[in-house]
């Protein structure tokens, strides 16, 4: 290949590989991104260098801002209810650089802003887009949870029908008991029991005491394996889905869930058919008063939205909790990150009583 064509060719390849920036008056912000992409569950590891334009370097071509006081943020602008990361950036090793280390709870798309303090200059910010795979999508092991949940029982082999008391804590990889937590729908903790075999769902809030622990008094109705799904925020981490395990002793009938009122009906509007996986996708439903065909005029917000859609896996261990705008539609976004068949909880209040429906989804690769 001739030379000039060969250097045309490596000229292409490096800018298309530039890594995205965004501009500011003469700041310009870069950002880094881990090479495998971000993915959720994991600790991720995201840097981003500042420098000002208007003073040359010989060496990295601009100057780096030094002393900059990054405060970095990183919400879904599709569900504008869920709780942001937020942290100020801490300086890497390279004057310049700086890093946050977020943790998502799920696939999606992002939106990462950036507040820079200039020492000698006028704050301002910047805003990338943020693409998250599902954590089924890593190509590397991953390392191990930032967050786990811990849960005790008291007495410490439940049984059926016997009340038990519950307690739970959430443990920080590297800080150890995480004691503040942010407010999701009006609650610190959203808990979600499901029996092994999806006979049985319940959607709970604990108490958190002094200390930190959630505390629920509780009574399983029949004997079986319980997934105990914990949808929490710790302070400035964003919204993170921890879960573990009770075994309940006793005879497994019993556990089934108990039929929708018959004086409301529920219809699923859209999409019709299966699902594409590892795509956020829009799920709507329709409420009518079942002797007047209407939409119920005593439809009222739950826990400050219209209603909670929970979905789970076969396996019971994909958990799926998603809400609805805030233009009173019950339309959801959801993301199914691998194909199979979910089971769905929709959850709404009428006239002062919650009421569960319960729905069944596939999601199947698309080409």
């Amino acid at each position: 290949m001739h030379r000039a064509a060969l250097f045309l060719l490596f000229a292409c390849t490096a800018a298309a590989a530039e890594p995205p920036h965004r501009s500011a008056g003469p700041y310009r912000v870069t950002l880094r991104l881990p090479e495998g992409g971000l993915y959720a569950q994991e600790e991720m590891e995201i840097e981003f260098r500042v420098e000002d334009t208007t003073r040359p370097d010989p060496v990295t071509g601009f100057a780096a801002v030094v002393r900059a006081a990054p405060d970095a943020s990183i919400d879904m602008p599709a569900m504008a209810a869920m709780p942001r990361f937020a942290e100020v950036a801490h300086p890497e090793g390279v004057p310049g650089d700086y890093g946050i280390h977020p943790t998502f709870a799920h696939g999606g798309e992002f939106r990462l802003r950036i507040a820079i303090h200039p020492p000698s200059a006028d704050p301002f910010t910047v805003e990338f887009p943020l693409e998250v795979g599902d954590a089924a999508q890593g190509k590397r092991k991953p390392p191990p949870p930032r967050y786990r949940l811990e849960i005790s029982a008291e007495p410490k082999k439940p049984k059926a029908g016997q009340p038990v008391e519950l307690s739970f804590t959430v443990r920080d990889r590297d800080n150890g008991l995480v004691r503040d937590f942010d407010i999701m729908h009006e609650r610190p903790l959203h808990l979600v029991v499901v029996r092994r075999d999806l006979a049985y769902f319940r959607h709970e809030h604990p108490d958190v005491d002094a200390a930190g622990a959630f505390r629920l008094s509780y009574t399983f109705p029949a004997g079986g394996e319980y997934r105990l799904f914990a949808d929490v925020a710790p302070k400035g981490a964003g919204g993170q889905i921890l879960s573990g395990r009770v075994t309940v002793a006793g005879n497994p009938a019993g556990a089934a869930e108990a039929s929708a009122p018959a004086d409301t009906k529920v219809d699923v509007v859209s999409p019709a058919g299966t699902l594409p996986v590892r795509k956020t996708v829009p799920i709507e439903f329709r409420v009518r008063d079942a002797r007047s065909g209407e939409t119920p005029p005593d439809l009222e917000p739950y826990l400050g939205v219209a209603g909670h859609l929970m979905l789970l896996d076969e396996d019971a261990a994909t958990f799926v909790h998603c809400h609805p705008g805030d233009d009173g539609a019950l339309r959801f976004l959801a993301r199914f990150p691998k194909p199979g068949v979910y089971h769905g909880w929709l959850q709404l209040q009428r006239a002062g009583a919650v009421r569960t429906f319960e729905f069944t989804f596939r999601a199947e690769e698309t080409r």
